[in-house]
């Protein structure tokens, strides 16, 4: 693939990692400025933008099977600037989570047909390499959207950040134009035969579970069993549907459910760190989040230093390899951060943290490359759609359960309780480096 090329899908890819991260430090100045509860403003435009991504990834990666991987991407392009523009001039709080989600259905586009494009232009000998970079870029953006939106907000105000991601797609666009994006067959799969009421089970299990989470009430566990059972009826439908909108039997292909696993169990221990840490440090420490900030920058450190050596490493020795590497180093280095007490400030964690984005660098290439290599070219966009909703799902599943175990995450959770959270991450990294057998020894074609 043309380098130039790469760089412009991995321009427009990026965006939408980019997105969910850029607007947190803006949340006070916009909450108080429409007149809203922080509290409010967070659900709607943070969990709102999850739940959709997560919602639409599937059907997302669908119509990109069915429209061609270059026109969804386009479509999926349009999307988001349309959503960003809305952002900009929404004058209600309620408005602004509607153009968030356009913006995030968007991008439930541009990500797997992005994916699908790599997979369909980049030989199989180096697709290690490309994916690793895909992995490092996606991370490195998530990581630099609450830097970057600080600094927008304290220059050009809070409605400045949702024209953030304008430049970065015009000038993908503009590449696109000058170096046309790699043809695809489209698969004529009718859109309009999708799944609808898998989508609105889906739609059930999703706000359902991120409510039991963000309720401290009697509501909390009906709400979990709600998702749950929700959930579990929605994955036996998509089993058995002619049309689903997330085709789970993909599945029952052992890489692919390797791959998938490892994705979902690292992106559940990864989200949780972040989540957790600042929790700790500010409230048992009294640390200043600033400093909690640079922190936990160690492990994104370590995440986008070692995403390619993972790319590399997988074109060589196979995705098997590498993929066990970098879980047994992610596993060092959650279970080296059991005994948080130990920490007193946040640089006494940076090595393990270090060592816990470093393994999950390594790791991203050979599960990424292998999830894609392991289903036929036609099918490209829905496996990147059923990957890319599980690795979100693993960062929505640790938001929950953090909030069951910690509560509201204050001053009364004891440190009992952030060990056990810590010993759990540590649990679901060790049960991706089982699954990390299931990754094939040499790269698939």
């Amino acid at each position: 693939m043309n380098p130039v090329l790469l760089a412009a899908l991995l321009l427009a890819s990026s965006q939408a990692p980019l997105g969910s991260t850029l607007i947190a430090v803006a949340l006070p100045s916009l909450s108080s400025s429409l007149g809203a509860d922080a509290v409010q403003a967070s659900t709607l435009l943070v969990a709102s933008y999850l739940v959709v991504t997560v919602l639409f990834q599937g059907p997302g990666g669908r119509l990109s099977d069915a429209l061609g991987h270059a026109r969804a991407l386009w479509i999926g392009m349009g999307l988001f600037a349309l959503g960003s523009l809305g952002g900009l001039v929404s004058p209600t709080l309620w408005l602004l989570a509607l153009s968030r989600s356009v913006a995030a259905v968007g991008g439930a586009l541009v990500v797997p047909s992005t994916m699908a494009l790599m997979r369909l232009a980049v030989p199989p000998e180096r697709r290690g390499r490309v994916f690793g970079t895909f992995g490092a870029v996606m991370a490195l953006a998530a990581a630099v959207g609450p830097v970057l939106g600080g600094e927008i907000v304290s220059l050009f105000g809070w409605r400045a950040v949702f024209l953030a991601s304008l430049p970065f797609l015009a000038l993908a666009a503009l590449l696109f134009r000058l170096f046309p994006l790699p043809r695809s067959t489209p698969s004529g799969s009718a859109v309009a035969g999708l799944d609808w009421i898998g989508l609105a089970l889906l739609a059930v299990s999703l706000i359902a579970l991120v409510g039991s989470g963000r309720s401290s009430g009697p509501l909390r566990y009906p709400l979990l069993a709600v998702g749950l059972v929700a959930g579990a009826v929605f994955v036996h439908r998509q089993w058995r549907t002619a049309r689903p909108v997330l085709d789970v039997r993909l599945l029952s292909n052992p890489v692919m459910a390797g791959a998938s696993a490892i994705m979902g169990l690292q992106n559940f221990a990864m989200y949780g760190l972040m989540f957790q840490l600042p929790l700790f440090f500010e409230h048992l420490r009294g640390v200043p989040p600033r400093e909690v900030g640079y922190g936990l920058f160690a492990m994104m450190i370590g995440m986008v230093a070692a995403s390619p050596i993972g790319g590399r490493l997988t074109d060589r020795f196979g995705p098997r390899t590498t993929g066990l590497a970098g879980a047994a180093v992610m596993a060092v280095g959650c279970v080296g951060m059991i005994n948080v007490g130990w920490f007193q400030v946040p640089r006494d964690a940076m090595p393990w943290l270090f060592l816990a984005g470093a393994g999950l660098g390594l790791s991203s290439a050979p599960a990424q490359s292998s999830a894609m290599a392991s289903i036929p070219g036609e099918r490209a966009g829905m496996a990147a759609g059923l990957s890319s909703t599980i690795r979100y799902l693993g960062g929505i599943s640790t938001i929950i359960v953090q909030a069951i175990v910690l509560g509201g995450g204050d001053a009364t959770v004891t440190l009992g309780e952030h060990r056990a959270m810590i010993v759990l991450y540590a649990l679901s990294v060790l049960l991706s480096l089982a699954a990390a057998t299931l990754l094939p020894r040499r790269s698939q074609a």
